[in-house]
């Protein structure tokens, strides 16, 4: 083995290049740490898009976020992508989710996020994310509230400001605990009282910093305003009563603003664009209206030197649209009629869009179709007034010409979405031959790669616009291959030629067949080492196997209690054996007749506490080894024993890859700690000793899934919770 460079040395080099190191580089002994390359491997989009920032006074500085994928920041020479998230670790993994964002209009290097995925209090406490350096380091400020990322009204505007008088002080809105500031510059952060309402929408600053306007999230409640700098608020008078969603103020004082009856980016019936004039009379402007029989609302709206433009919210089906006008709202025009979207360069989005090879048939289809759905985000170039960037809920559209709108001329738009990867990988596999790794995702189906270098085309997982919840090959037999689908008639899919080419299960167990998808979504899949039986476990539900291709389902005998989350796993040599680990008793369970039966097989392992859950894997080529990641450490179960990895203080992910030049058990790569050190490691010794493959940098929150590649020694994939698949290599001397 080569000379490992020091993780320090290493996070030095590639902070500047991702950006996103969240704390100070872990001291590891030069030993333990080898250097590793990160790379996103492409799909380009398929997550939902939320916001977008333009810094007001430099050119070409763009920020976006996403609901559960991050921040990024734009490299508008090279017409791509750069994550700023990735630095945050496991114990920080809710900062994926960024529900708002901010610039300082004196300092451009300033920037703001906040952290924090959902609202239910079993998730940490939201926290405001600080950089001085534009997204490559942060520091952080934990608060005792949510924040609500991937929560509704995500896609209203922003609820972090910088006072642009005072760029020490901030103004937050949360989604349920009212309206907080900041005097120190993000670091500390305390109640505004005066603001009585506890669900702020949107919040809004004067040139001056001295008024304030922040939206209220609960319907009937409207806009409110501060005259003083926030020290009182009244609700302004004659504000509609509904959500506002976003809000601009012109050069004159004119206030303009998107309201809709619900938070949004679904459920939403009714909604306006109102403006606002400095002597406080209100005008209706919205560019259409909707009706019992035609229900939508507004949301996405910016206004930059004279340019008004705003996006409808939920207008089902297939007429979501932006509409722009010159003159203050008096008049306006559709961008749909004279827009083209390019969909050349990727394979994935030419189905999601419905061509007539994969006909969509769910609600979103219409809408995909035309100019998308879940158009929150829209902006303006502040600097070039023919660049317009809006969001969707499968990722980021951008022309360049939106003076053509003015012409009659057609108004291009581009799928600028290289490296912002925001999918939800749900499974993740590398068989040994055909594809290199098999994705299942969320919302978008999933694919393999045959090349991870380049989006994926003979391996896409058709229709795309499904959630595959499981992906699963046969270790013999790796040409045949089986997927878990959510809200499809067979709910689930089979290959055999690697995942080239895909046919419907002719049956699905009953929990699927027949009811609501989401009473029991598809779950977990497994296939047997020789393809003869298949185990299927949909969630909160019993467990089923085929041995006839999925022409038919039977219940399984002696499975866990129904759960979810529970991961039926095959054996990688035994043709007849399948596992699952009950989290609830801690057992592994065993079936050695195709999954027909099942029976507990080892219980001396540690217990686990609520929310806590291990993960269980087979070697390949080996038969009755397994390895299981628990939060007290990583195991290796063998011969009826389990023997704890040397120095693993937690285990959350485990899997195997190609064996060390000279070695002849897999390689095990490991996510969690090792020493007390968080990280990424492989071992090369089956877990006697262990190398740190990650550094600081990287760290990317929390992995959905990995899988060490059979065939590349070395060779990692992994699946950060939306941020799509990444891949690890050693990195050239």
């Amino acid at each position: 083995m080569r000379s490992a460079v020091s993780a320090a040395a290493i996070a030095l080099v590639l902070a500047g290049l991702c950006g996103g190191q969240a704390v100070a580089e872990s001291r590891l002994p030069a030993s333990t740490a080898q250097p590793y390359q990160w790379a996103s491997v492409p799909w380009h989009g398929g997550g939902f898009v939320d916001g977008f920032l333009y810094h007001p006074t430099e050119k070409g500085l763009l920020y976006a976020r996403t609901d559960v994928g991050g921040m990024y920041r734009y490299d508008a020479q090279a017409q791509r992508w750069i994550p700023l998230m990735d630095g945050f670790g496991h114990d920080d993994w809710d900062c994926f989710g960024v529900m708002s964002m901010a610039v300082d209009r004196h300092d451009p290097n300033r920037l703001y996020a906040t952290c924090g995925l959902y609202l239910n209090p079993n998730v940490p406490d939201g926290a405001v994310a600080r950089s001085d350096d534009r997204g490559a380091t942060w520091k952080l400020t934990r608060l005792p509230v949510k924040m609500g990322g991937n929560a509704m009204g995500r896609g209203t505007g922003e609820r972090l400001q910088v006072d642009p008088a005072d760029s020490d002080h901030l103004w937050l809105g949360t989604p349920q605990d009212g309206l907080w500031e900041s005097h120190d510059g993000g670091k500390s952060f305390t109640r505004n009282t005066a603001f009585t309402p506890k669900s702020v929408s949107v919040v809004l600053l004067s040139g001056d910093g001295q008024t304030v306007w922040a939206g209220s999230g609960e319907t009937g409640e409207g806009l409110f305003v501060s005259h003083d700098g926030g020290k009182s608020f009244t609700g302004v008078v004659g504000s509609p009563r509904l959500i506002p969603h976003q809000m601009a103020l012109g050069t004159d004082g004119t206030l303009y603003a998107t309201f809709s009856d619900g938070l949004g980016p679904w459920a939403v019936t009714n909604g306006a664009v109102w403006k606002l004039s400095p002597q406080g009379v209100w005008t209706d402007i919205s560019p259409i209206h909707p009706s019992k029989a035609d229900s939508f609302g507004f949301s996405g709206l910016d206004l930059q030197h004279g340019t008004l433009v705003v996006s409808t919210s939920d207008h089902y089906p297939g007429r979501d649209d932006l509409y722009v006008s010159h003159d203050g709202g008096a008049s306006w025009k559709p961008v749909g009629p004279q827009s083209h979207h390019d969909i050349s360069q990727d394979p994935w989005l030419k189905s999601y869009m419905g061509d007539a090879d994969h006909p969509q048939k769910d609600k979103d289809a219409a809408n995909r179709r035309n100019m998308g759905h879940w158009m929150d985000a829209v902006k303006l170039n502040p600097f070039h007034p023919d660049e317009l960037v809006y969001g969707t809920g499968y990722g980021v559209w951008m022309t360049d010409d939106l003076g053509h709108l003015d012409t009659g001329g057609t108004v291009d738009f581009q799928f600028r979405d290289d490296n912002f990867e925001e999918t939800v990988i749900l499974g993740l596999e590398s068989p040994p031959q055909g594809a290199h790794v098999l994705a299942a995702m969320g919302d978008v189906s999933g694919a393999g790669w045959d090349d991870v270098t380049k989006g994926p085309d003979a391996y896409l997982f058709a229709p795309t616009h499904e959630t595959n919840q499981s992906v699963a090959f046969a270790a013999l037999k790796p040409q045949v291959v089986v997927r878990a689908a959510d809200n499809n008639r067979s709910h689930g899919y089979i290959s055999y030629d690697g995942g080239q080419s895909w046919q419907g299960f002719a049956s699905a167990p009953p929990p699927l067949a027949g009811q609501e998808w989401h009473d029991h979504r598809a779950g977990r899949i497994a296939i047997s080492a020789d393809a003869s039986s298949i185990v299927w476990m949909p969630e909160n539900a019993s467990t089923y196997v085929s041995q006839d291709g999925g022409k038919s389902w039977i219940a399984a005998k002696g499975f866990p209690a129904p759960d979810r989350g529970l991961d039926p796993i095959a054996d990688k040599l035994s043709p007849h054996t399948f596992y699952v680990f009950d989290r609830k008793t801690a057992t592994i369970y065993a079936s050695h007749d195709g999954g027909l039966n099942f029976a507990p097989w080892f219980d001396n392992l540690p217990g686990l506490t609520p929310w806590q859950n291990g993960q269980l894997r087979a070697v390949p080529g080996r038969a009755g080894d397994l390895w299981l990641a628990l939060p007290q450490g990583l195991y290796h179960v063998q011969d009826g024993k389990a023997q704890a990895a040397a120095q693993v203080t937690q285990a959350w992910q485990v899997t195997f890859g190609k064996s060390a030049p000279g070695q002849t058990y897999p390689a095990v790569f490991l996510w969690g700690q090792v020493g007390g050190v968080e990280g990424l490691w492989r071992s090369d010794d089956e877990g006697a000793s262990w190398v740190r493959i990650n550094d600081d940098a990287h760290r990317f929150g929390n992995m959905r899934a990995i899988a060490g590649d059979p065939r590349d020694y070395g060779v990692v994939y992994i699946a950060p919770d939306g941020r799509g698949v990444m891949v690890g290599r050693m990195a050239k001397p």
